[in-house]
């Protein structure tokens, strides 16, 4: 079970790797602490830019921007990043393979991401060949319509980011026989979807998303319902766009972490700035003009992942 975690996650983060390569600042341009977050405009970069806003001058922080949780994981490990933004199952999994990434610690306890499943409000065509004792006479063109996620039963999907990792996670345990596309980013991943080239694609972002607010009715997409069965570290949580008068959808919900490696000296220094920073300013967070995730935050939570400690033990 181990190995073929570690293989599909070995995969995953060589198609990452090859789909969208970091737009952040390289290892040595940055004199601060490198925080690897994920594409601009969605919600790990969102948090950054507050975190930033009330934290930057208690630390230097500067911004690495990749695909995303599993990309930011790998960075820690391979230390292009200080600290990094990732899902508790993503980190769950990626640990059993790498021993640098079980050392991981947590700076703080984050809001949810979602789960976002977008699909064609129109559905998508699919034509069948029509035969009789094996001979060919004509063919039938059929709408399918997805309405819900248990819809996507053999289907093919188009997976962004940290759902490659989630998409598989979730067709194995439910036993849905999905196929998958890995794409590079939201955009393609709903081009795909329009065309009918795929049934749905499935995005991770905190609420709202970034991709999925930009969107219109007249886009022709639209979210359906997540309806799976599933247990911790996940939750369900409805959900609502007004941009695609889709209200009370119900999404399924992973905790997110700031992770960050062990340091010594000033960088442990630089690490407890920030991780005393988020904590202490956690209500303006809450209160002030800054992302609605951070009302899921709760003190001190770091959903069972060892604390950072100054002394680094």
């Amino acid at each position: 079970m181990k190995t073929a975690i570690a293989l599909i996650t070995a995969a995953l983060l060589s198609a990452s790797a090859l789909a969208a390569p970091a737009e952040g600042a390289p290892v040595g341009e940055c004199e601060g602490v490198q925080v690897a977050t994920g594409p601009k405009g969605k919600g790990y970069s969102l948090l950054f830019a507050d975190i930033k806003k009330l934290c930057g001058t208690k630390v230097n922080l500067c911004e690495v921007n990749t695909t995303g949780g599993l990309d930011n994981l790998n960075n820690l490990s391979t230390k292009e990043a200080d600290v990094g933004f990732a899902q508790l199952d993503t980190y769950n999994d990626m640990k059993v393979g790498d021993e640098n990434i079980a050392g991981l610690q947590g700076v703080a306890g984050l809001n949810y991401n979602y789960l976002h499943i977008v699909a064609a409000t129109a559905g998508y065509n699919v034509t069948a060949e029509k035969r009789m004792a094996g001979i060919k006479y004509g063919s039938d063109t059929q709408a399918i319509v997805i309405t819900r996620f248990n819809d996507l039963r053999g289907k093919t999907v188009a997976l962004v980011g940290s759902a490659q990792l989630l998409g598989r996670r979730l067709d194995k345990q439910l036993g849905l026989g999905m196929q998958f596309k890995d794409v590079k980013d939201d955009a393609s991943a709903f081009e795909l979807v329009k065309k009918g080239q795929v049934a749905a694609a499935f995005t991770v972002s905190g609420w709202p998303s970034g991709a999925v607010k930009t969107l219109t009715p007249d886009s022709g997409l639209t979210l359906v319902p997540f309806d799976g069965m599933v247990g911790d570290p996940y939750k369900i949580k409805s959900l609502n766009y007004k941009n695609l008068a889709v209200y009370n959808v119900n999404s399924l919900g992973i905790p997110n972490v700031l992770f960050t490696r062990q340091f010594t000296g000033a960088r442990a220094n630089n690490i407890a700035a920030l991780q005393s920073c988020i904590a202490a300013n956690l209500g303006e967070f809450k209160e002030g003009n800054y992302q609605p995730a951070w009302n899921e935050v709760k003190p001190g939570d770091v959903s069972g992942v060892p604390m950072f400690k100054k002394s680094g033990k």
